[in-house]
């Protein structure tokens, strides 16, 4: 028997201000006290993600597209709903993914100090990977409590006894090839071990054939507005009306909100850059600003070493990021640098010996964006951090290279994607942005080319979006990688295309469409939906899809009408599109509707609906149709088809909905609506429900 008390008391002590990650400092904003929890809880959402199916396999029916059911759930409910069998989650940098193991961390450790018989949770960070997984597991054992200290055989008979839940986080840190291999031969000799990874991108680092695969789903514009409201109460008006339609770009992640917010704050005219590179830009000088103040402070504490020359500090901070993206192979990169290392850097850097190297790293490390992450391991605050300096590094030395170094050594590695995107953002000479994008396009990879076509200044687009217009490529082709600028400039072609009558081209077309964004095209894709065959449409389907990706507001009354129309077509399309949309908004209009509904029929497609979307401002008005107002529908047998449909809709709220069935158990519910809320919560095994059973 080994005593956990201590480790978990530990964790619970490290990570109780959990909210402090999604921020790159101890200070956020003006906000103090108890509201800060409540200000970070943006009730993230994940969806499950579609099966990849072989593009060459034959036609998915409309019964099988039907039984593959996408769920919604709150992030943590979903990834230990499903951990036992591993799971995966999938998101964009800053969307959460590492927060939300943090927080079920915290929960779990919470659970295990009350039950002996609960699971201890392990964080495994492999972006710190050295040898295999088991010494991450006993490097963070031991972080939290010296006294725990397993060899391999001990550890590994208390994994197959099911003792540990494993919460490994970044597939896409792992160092090498070699890494991803040991990592996956332990997922594959440890099977019934629970386990929950997270990846940014399957393209680095792949997804190790875990099947069960959930998307951290973006903030919507509700959740922003809130968050923007709370942080910047007085100026929220003028910071959102300068957002406008580019509220959903910038501010769809947790990390990215909250530096917008940063940036609007601090920055004396309060304005917002036109592009992400740009609130990089924006909120790293800010951030050398306070670095400064901090320093006066610091001064009239008593910190006598003067403040190194801060001009160096974007010089030692792009170098540093430019030799991390230096890995064991030229595929690799890093995201942790041994701090003799990096000194050496600085010495290469400023060679003459005269400049501290050493004041210039720990100012770095006590004022800036980097951070220790041991006595002699070096990070960036966070990797879209990394990713932002070396930008600015290549930035400076793209004069200097030629077409092929630019090539070989930049355009034709995946690791340097992001930080070429960001730079193009940044160049303000048209000549370097065109040749970027023409080099990539021409002579490394057309979907690169065209990925760096989108990311050029909206100046520059026009020619660029041009060029890939222009590829002697066949059509279906050239509209998907029309998608992959999501460019603006690529809108009125895509709308052209969505009537092909090339299904597999309409289809690209509508994807396309729903990928940029483009609320524009919301009308013409609505046209789709209500022209749908009766039979199965597979272009209306890929439509319902782009306009849940949209979420333009304007569409909802109309989806809304088509989910009533009497098309069980138009229903199935509306439903997807509404469930795709996916927010609060969405669930409010359709209550508003059941309860001017009057049809039963109507009624149970708008209460199954609202049960796909799973918000509980809905569970009132589901009650009251589905088991209390049972009058209007007496006469339908409870075990019935239809009554078990309506039940159904109860499934995505889970316990949530228990209270609500238990008070009609117990004093307001006639014989029928008792008798409804027994069966749901039998069908929904509530177990919480025996009691009042």
């Amino acid at each position: 028997m080994v005593n956990f008390e201590g480790y978990l008391q530990s964790l619970i002590t490290t990570y109780e201000q959990w909210w402090k990650l999604y921020a790159l400092t101890d200070a956020i904003g003006q906000i103090k006290g108890p509201e800060r929890p409540l200000l970070f809880d943006f009730g993230l959402m994940v969806k499950t993600a579609p099966k990849r199916r072989d593009t060459a396999a034959s036609e998915t029916s409309p019964r099988q597209e039907r039984q593959e059911k996408t769920e919604r759930l709150p992030v943590l409910e979903g990834i230990r709903k499903y951990a036992e069998n591993h799971v995966l989650l999938l998101g964009r940098p800053g969307s959460g993914k590492s927060t939300a193991l943090i927080r079920l961390l915290l929960e779990m450790a919470t659970e295990a100090l009350e039950q002996s018989t609960a699971q201890i949770p392990i964080l495994v960070e492999l972006r710190y990977w050295q040898t295999n997984i088991f010494e991450r597991i006993q490097a963070f054992l031991y972080k939290h409590d010296p006294y725990i200290n397993f060899d391999d055989i001990t550890l590994t008979s208390l994994l197959r006894k099911g003792r540990f839940l494993l919460l490994i986080d970044g597939l896409n840190e792992l160092p090498s090839e070699e890494a991803r291999s040991k990592l996956s031969t332990f997922r594959s000799d440890h099977p019934k071990v629970p386990m929950i990874f997270t990846t940014r991108d399957l393209g680095l680092g792949g997804d190790l054939g875990i099947e069960k695969q959930l998307e951290m789903q973006p903030l919507t514009e509700t959740q922003m507005k809130v968050f923007i409201r709370a942080y910047v109460p007085e100026q929220e008006e003028t910071m959102l009306r300068q957002l406008s339609d580019r509220l959903r770009e910038l501010g769809q992640t947790p990390l990215l909100l909250w530096m917008l917010c940063e940036v609007f704050q601090q920055s004396a005219e309060h304005q917002i850059p036109s592009n992400l590179a740009g609130v990089f830009q924006t909120f790293t000088n800010l951030y050398e600003i306070s670095s400064v103040r901090k320093h006066e402070v610091a001064l009239l504490k008593g910190d006598v070493r003067p403040l190194s020359d801060r001009r160096l500090w974007k010089v030692s901070l792009q170098a540093l990021a430019s030799v991390m993206m230096q890995g064991e192979t030229p595929v690799d990169h890093r995201v942790v640098i041994h701090r003799d290392e990096a000194e050496r850097e600085l010495s290469r850097v400023f060679p003459s010996g005269k400049l501290p190297t050493r004041d210039i790293l720990d100012d770095l490390l006590k004022y800036h964006l980097l951070q220790n992450r041991s006595a002699d391991q070096i990070e960036f605050r966070h990797q879209l951090i990394q990713e932002y300096y070396s930008a600015e590094y290549l930035l400076r030395r793209l004069p200097e290279l030629n077409d092929e170094q630019l090539k070989r050594n930049y355009l034709n590695h995946l690791k340097w994607t992001e930080p070429i995107a960001l730079m193009l953002a940044l160049l303000d000479k048209d000549y370097q942005a065109l040749r970027v994008v023409k080099l990539a396009m021409d002579d490394v990879d057309l979907m690169l080319g065209a990925r760096l076509a989108g990311e050029v200044k909206s100046a520059f687009q026009k020619q660029t979006v041009d060029w890939v217009k222009q590829c002697k490529i066949s059509h279906h082709l050239k509209i998907l990688l029309l998608a992959v600028t999501s460019s603006q400039f690529s809108v009125p072609e895509l709308l052209d295309a969505i009537n092909n009558p090339i299904t597999d081209i309409s289809i690209a077309a509508t994807n396309a469409l729903g990928k940029i964004g483009c609320k524009s095209a919301t009308p013409a894709l609505l046209r789709l939906l209500e022209n749908a065959n009766t039979n199965y449409d597979p272009v209306a389907k890929s439509a319902a899809k782009a306009i849940g990706k949209i979420a333009n507001r304007e569409s909802i009354p109309r989806l809304v009408e088509l989910l009533i129309s009497k098309d069980f077509e138009a229903y199935q399309l509306a439903r997807l599109a509404l469930t795709e949309i996916g927010n609060e908004e969405v669930s409010l209009k359709l209550v508003e509707a059941l309860r001017r509904c009057n049809n039963f029929e109507d009624c149970a497609y708008i209460a199954s609906t609202l049960g796909d979307l799973g918000h509980s401002i809905a569970i009132p008005d589901l009650i009251s149709f589905g088991i209390l107002n049972s009058s209007s529908y007496e006469e339908i047998d409870d075990c019935g088809v239809q009554w078990s449909g309506i039940s159904r809709s109860f499934e995505n709220f889970g316990i949530s909905v228990l209270p609500e069935l238990i008070s009609i158990l117990e004093n307001r519910g006639n014989y029928l609506a008792k008798i409804r809320s027994v069966r749901t919560i039998e069908q929904l095994k509530l177990r919480e429900g025996i009691p009042a059973l």
